[in-house]
C-alpha cells in the first residue's frame, strides 16, 4: 500500500508538472450584463420634385409652356399597406398662381398634364391632400388605392399657361406646391 500511495504522489506530481500554468489558475466568470434595445420607426412620407424651377415661354399671347416637366416621386412608410396615397399640386392663391405684385395670372389659366395625359386646368376643388387650396388644384398626380406598406412611385407634370386674354406685358412668378397624404 505504501508503494501505491508513493507511485500515486509521483503521478500527481508528475501532472501537475505537465499542466499549462494557465490551467492551474482559478477560472471566473462575471455576471451577465444586460444592455435593452429600442428602435422605433414612425411612418413617413416624402415628395421630391425636379427641377426645382421652370420657365414658361409664350408660344403667343395667350399660351405659354413650361421649359420642363416636373418628375415626381412620391415615396412612403407606413405601419401597414393597404391604405390609399394621393399626390396633389396646387396653389396658395386661386385669383394669384403667377403673379407681379399687381397683375395676375389665377389658377384657372394653369394647365397640368399628368403623366402625357390631357392637360387639365388647375380648378379642383376637392383633393385628398389636406394642405391642398381648394380651387386652386391641378388634376391628380397619384392616387394609390391599397397601396403596400413601403413603396415609391414616379410621375411627370407637364405645367402650360393659357388664357381667353392676352397676357399683360410683366415679369411673374409663383410657387406650385407638391405634397402627398396617406389616408
Amino acid at each position: 500500500m505504501k508503494f501505491f500511495k508513493k507511485a500515486t504522489f509521483v503521478i500527481a506530481a508528475l501532472s501537475l508538472g505537465l499542466t499549462p500554468p494557465a490551467q492551474l489558475q482559478a477560472q471566473a466568470t462575471s455576471n451577465p450584463a444586460a444592455v435593452t434595445m429600442t428602435f422605433a420607426v414612425n411612418s413617413s412620407m416624402t415628395v421630391s420634385a425636379t427641377p426645382g424651377s421652370i420657365v414658361f415661354t409664350a408660344t403667343d399671347s395667350k399660351n405659354a409652356t413650361a421649359s420642363a416637366s416636373i418628375a415626381v416621386v412620391t415615396s412612403w412608410n407606413l405601419a401597414v399597406g393597404g391604405g390609399n396615397v394621393f399626390t396633389a399640386a396646387y396653389f396658395a392663391s386661386i385669383p394669384a398662381a403667377l403673379t407681379n405684385g399687381t397683375l395676375n395670372i389665377p389658377a384657372s389659366d394653369v394647365f397640368a398634364s399628368v403623366n402625357g395625359g390631357a392637360a387639365a386646368a388647375c380648378t379642383l376643388a376637392n383633393v385628398n391632400v389636406s394642405a391642398a387650396t381648394p380651387g386652386a388644384i391641378c388634376p391628380q398626380i397619384f392616387g394609390g388605392i391599397g397601396v403596400t406598406a413601403q413603396g415609391s412611385h414616379s410621375d411627370s407634370i407637364l405645367l402650360s399657361l393659357t388664357s381667353p386674354t392676352a397676357f399683360p406685358v410683366a415679369n411673374y412668378s409663383g410657387t406650385i406646391t407638391i405634397s402627398a397624404q396617406a389616408t
